[in-house]
């Protein structure tokens, strides 16, 4: 009986030998299955910071964009107003031509831009408003040349020195100055 009990001790030494490598080799598998977890979480959070990060940049790049076309809208709306304004003033003041009125506006005009000058010197005017701009020149006492070179819808255009010096005092000139006032202004009211 002595070789049985060596036999039935060899064989629990082996149980005992494979149940503790089982067990070693269980350990290790969940581990490894836990340091992998960790590793795909780690990897998941990573992937999904950088998908987060292009999503937040894209999101942000479509809202500015919206934005900029919102505000080119609006400045293209705010522009056509303005431009319909003084396209139809600009026709209004060119009905004035022939009146009265025009006549008073006419010397005015022609006062602003004459006033100081000396030597030669030249009025452009419309060929409709040549009378009225060397009956100007002649009350001012300047005695320039008039000459119908410039199409506009009212006032005239003084040059002296060869062309050098030139003083635009025409409806299109006024207006335009104005314009440029009157486009900044409503571009502030509606930013408020």
């Amino acid at each position: 009986m002595a070789i049985e009990d060596i036999f039935r001790a060899l064989e629990e030494q082996a149980d005992a030998e494979c149940s503790e490598i089982l067990r070693v080799a269980e350990a290790q598998a969940a581990s490894l299955k836990e340091e992998a977890r960790r590793e795909a979480d780690r990897i998941k959070a990573q992937k999904l910071a950088v998908v987060e990060d292009v999503v937040k940049a894209k999101a942000g790049k479509t809202l500015n964009a919206a934005r900029l076309e919102k505000r080119k809208a609006l400045a293209a709306v705010r522009d056509r107003a303005v431009d319909g304004v003084f396209d139809d003033a600009l026709v209004k003041l060119g009905k004035m031509r022939g009146t009265g009125e025009y006549e008073r506006v006419f010397a005015a005009l022609a006062g602003e831009a004459l006033g100081g000058m000396t030597g030669e010197c030249e009025i452009l005017v419309d060929p409709a408003d040549i009378a009225l701009a060397e009956k100007a020149s002649a009350s001012l006492g300047v005695g320039c040349t008039v000459k119908a070179g410039a199409s506009t819808k009212g006032g005239l255009v003084a040059t002296m020195h060869g062309g050098r010096i030139t003083r635009r005092n025409t409806f299109e000139s006024r207006l335009a100055k104005v314009r440029t006032l009157a486009q900044a202004r409503v571009a502030e009211i509606l930013n408020q």
